[in-house]
């Protein structure tokens, strides 16, 4: 009879039985997921060991074309390498620069400063800094930041060269020399009589204020002996859970800790300052404290140009990542709007997909419209502008608001204008909507209220005192944003519009808003004022000149897509966009071969030159960027049509391409339509030429 088991697996008696045995099926079935996870895990591997390869080439491809200027300097000062960049940075063609000392663009005040820099580099084998003046052809001078690191000599008997990453600094440097000079203005201040001169008793009470001190803050003394300095020239945010009478015993005891302080104090007419305070503290003749005596003196001007400073800095840092990263980006659009167009023309008997493909369409155009606005914004791209109808662009940027400010904000939009066309980018209408609107629904952030924007036709003659000095008579377009918020003090609405004024809290704004608005309306020939008054809301008026033709509207239908049977040659390092502009062109009827980057492509075009009619070949590629792929194919065929794509170059424009012979300069992402047209151009211009 056989003995029970208990859960340990022993016996009644205690006398273990050895281990159970395992079922074979369920051991096979653990094998065989063990070696399941084993495949999973080096398909991951596979996957991550491909992305660290294509971002290997990616960083090898932007070496050339990155926003900064890169060398590399021997042992004796010779430029052995340098990219594209460096070349357009000092205004020397590439093969001028290699091979040439670099002392020749180091300018005279700086030669010492830079072999000092460079002697550290290779002595040390550290990385170093320097900020040194620079000259470009012409001996114009500029300020470089130049950041070197030590390269290992080539053999042993070889010195070591220096590799430098090198960028113009000079708007920097100049922001430094006005702060600078302010600085020296604020030191004349001090030692001067027009200086802010209190003094407080231990309770607070303001018993003394000299006559600037009085102009400069525009309170009568009796106001500020009976309130006190908080709640009046000291914000009282920036009192919060402090006692003043507690706050001034400290300042007693430790005046070391309060003898110098920058405050931001306030006007009576809620105007911000800045003021560099000198604190003494008062005792009795008993050597108890009877209050403070202080000095101070206005630095809002020093305040602002160390913001601009900072913002200076930083748009350095925007541009060069917008530089860095438009290349990339468009060509990922480029294959998304590419492909979805294809897909749009597949399914055309499907209008729900259709529908579907149409929006995303849209999204990517308007993700391509973001990057050239971020370039624009960078100064690294010019905004195109053409006849633009207003009321859909409006419309839009209305239903864009109701989604992302506060429900208890109504937004109510009424459009009465008879032509509604202006000459602008979509891009310069939307800023200067959304920073209007933005700026009114803060003002109506904790009570809500109403935002009424208008669209009306206005007319000023000539003469008209409504007109600016600058703006000329004819029809404008109106555009009206009424808020129903806090409103604005005389003060604050004749310094609207100043870089970096902001009447809102450190860290919540820049004040570069409407600054921006006004740039761009000045820029478009317009006009733009501000009404308002505390307590009774705010209405900005922007008048833009109108367009003399229509504008082509999203409704018109689109001109017919004209193809041929040329046989042409497409060339880009993206597969994606070979693959693309391969069956794009195909489907318009073209011979088409596809090629991988320049070296490729130059191998099919010289086994037979005759055979390509047309080059499509994209800018920014490894080992053999478009142009000099066309100077090549060029040399070969002087007739040979070449249309050059680009996603961002700094280095090459429409009109260097047409130095060198190409007929055709596109921005990427390109669209069916774009390309197309772009495509008939180049083929028919040869065909007149010949």
């Amino acid at each position: 009879m056989a003995r029970q088991k208990d859960s340990a697996g022993k016996s009644p008696s205690g006398i273990d039985d050895g281990p159970q045995s395992e079922d074979p099926v369920k051991l096979i079935e653990d094998l065989r997921l063990h070696q399941v996870e084993l495949q999973m895990q080096n398909q991951d591997l596979r996957r991550a060991q491909e992305v660290i390869e294509e971002s290997r080439e990616r960083l090898a491809d932007l070496y050339d074309y990155a926003p900064v200027a890169y060398l590399t300097i021997d042992g004796k000062g010779i430029i052995q390498e340098a990219n594209l960049t460096a070349s357009a940075l000092f205004d020397v063609p590439r093969q001028e620069l290699i091979g040439a000392p670099f002392n020749l663009y180091v300018d005279r005040e700086s030669q010492d400063e830079y072999f000092l820099h460079r002697s550290h580099v290779i002595k040390e084998k550290a990385k170093a800094v320097c900020e040194i003046q620079l000259k470009k052809r012409g001996s114009i001078s500029f300020w470089g930041r130049v950041e070197s690191i030590a390269v290992s000599p080539a053999g042993p008997d070889a010195p070591a060269s220096v590799r430098s990453a090198i960028i113009d600094i000079t708007e920097r440097k100049e922001a430094e020399v006005a702060l600078q000079e302010s600085e020296g203005k604020y030191r004349d201040l001090v030692e001067s009589v027009n200086s802010i001169i209190i003094q407080v008793d231990e309770r607070g009470r303001v018993i003394f204020l000299n006559t600037f001190a009085l102009d400069f803050f525009g309170y009568p003394l009796e106001e500020l002996s009976e309130k006190g300095v908080v709640g009046t020239i000291i914000p009282a945010e920036a009192a919060a859970g402090h006692n003043l009478k507690d706050l001034l015993g400290y300042i007693g005891r430790s005046p070391d800790r309060y003898r110098e302080k920058e405050l931001e104090n306030r006007r009576r007419n809620g105007e911000r300052v800045w003021v560099s305070w000198t604190v003494r503290a008062l005792h009795d003749r008993k050597g108890l404290f009877s209050g403070i005596l202080a000095v101070g003196n206005d630095v809002s001007e020093r305040k602002r140009l160390e913001e601009q400073l900072r913002q200076a800095q930083k748009m350095e840092a925007v541009g060069t990542l917008a530089g860095g990263i438009a290349h990339d980006f468009n060509n990922v659009l480029a294959a998304v709007m590419g492909f979805t167009e294809m897909a749009l023309d597949d399914s055309q008997d499907n209008p729900g997909v259709a529908e579907n493909l149409e929006r995303v369409l849209k999204a990517s155009k308007r993700a391509r419209d973001l990057v050239r606005q971020i370039l624009v914004f960078s100064r690294r791209a010019p905004y195109k502008r053409d006849p633009l109808s207003l009321t859909p662009l409006v419309k839009e940027t209305v239903q864009l608001l109701r989604a992302s400010i506060p429900a208890t904000i109504e937004i109510r939009l009424t459009i009465t204008s008879t032509s509604d066309t202006v000459f602008a980018a979509p891009v310069e209408v939307q800023q200067i909507l959304m920073n209007i609107a933005t700026n009114a629904s803060l003002a109506m952030e904790k009570k809500g209220g109403e935002m009424e924007i208008s669209l009306t036709d206005v007319f000023f003659p000539r003469g008209s005192p409504a007109l600016d000095a600058d703006a000329a008579p004819g029809e404008y377009l109106q555009i009206t944003i009424r808020d129903t918020g806090v409103g604005m003090s005389q003060e604050v609405r004749k310094r609207a519009f100043e870089p970096f004024f902001t009447t809102r809290e450190v860290g919540k704004g820049t004040g570069m808003g409407l600054a921006v608005v006004y740039g761009i309306v000045k820029e478009l020939g317009g006009m733009i004022n501000i009404e308002s008054e505390p307590g009774k809301g705010t209405t900005f008026r922007v008048f833009l000149p109108k367009a003399d033709i229509e504008a082509a509207t999203e409704g018109e239908a689109p001109v017919a897509i004209q193809g041929g049977k040329e046989r042409i040659l497409f060339v880009d390092d993206e597969e994606m966009l070979v693959l693309w502009g391969k069956a794009t062109l195909e489907r318009l009827g073209y011979t088409v071969k596809g090629a991988r980057g320049g070296q490729e492509a130059l191998g099919i075009f010289l086994d037979d030159p005759a055979q390509i009619d047309l080059v499509i070949t994209d800018q920014a590629m490894s080992k053999q960027s478009g142009a000099d792929l066309a100077r090549e194919m060029l040399k070969a065929r002087k007739d040979l049509p070449i249309i050059l794509c680009t996603g961002h170059s700094e280095t090459i424009t429409p009109d260097t391409a047409q130095k060198i012979g190409i007929r055709e300069f596109l921005m990427k992402p390109l669209g069916k339509q774009e390309l197309a047209e772009a495509v008939r151009r180049a083929l028919d211009t040869g065909k007149k030429t010949d």
